[in-house]
């Protein structure tokens, strides 16, 4: 019995980490995505308040108050828009919503991560053409 104790732990183990790898998945909505009822929240409860990207606050280029000042907010470590509409790979938003973003921290810095929920509403919305719906 002792024998089947190491094998029987080591795949527990890497059951449990395929597990995590799935969770850091971002979940992708099919459906119609809203800027108004399903983006602009997300900004106001995680990048507002106080914080560096909302209310009149534009840090490093970036301002998430409104659509417009989302869609024409120009990172400067990105050196370009960080909204690329039908291109969420192409887009430093998404960018730096993940876990290893090409400059700087994770967004939001100094708060918990967006969920795989919340960055995957995000990615749908740029994928469908980022529009001011």
């Amino acid at each position: 019995m002792k024998n089947y104790i190491l094998p029987i732990s080591a795949f527990l183990f890497l059951m449990s980490c395929v597990n995590n790898v799935e969770d850091q998945v971002p979940e992708i909505p099919d459906d119609p995505i809203s800027y108004a009822t399903d983006i602009q929240p997300i900004f106001n409860s995680n990048c507002g308040g106080g914080f560096c990207h909302t209310n009149g606050d534009n840090v490093n280029g970036v301002n998430l108050d409104s659509f417009q000042s989302t869609i024409n907010s120009e990172g400067t470590s990105y050196g370009g828009l960080i909204v690329v509409p039908n291109n969420a790979d192409n887009s430093p938003l998404v960018d730096k919503l993940g876990e290893n973003p090409e400059f700087g921290n994770r967004m939001p810095q100094g708060r918990s991560a967006l969920s795989n929920s919340e960055i995957g509403k995000i990615i749908a919305w740029i994928n469908q053409g980022a529009q001011n719906n």
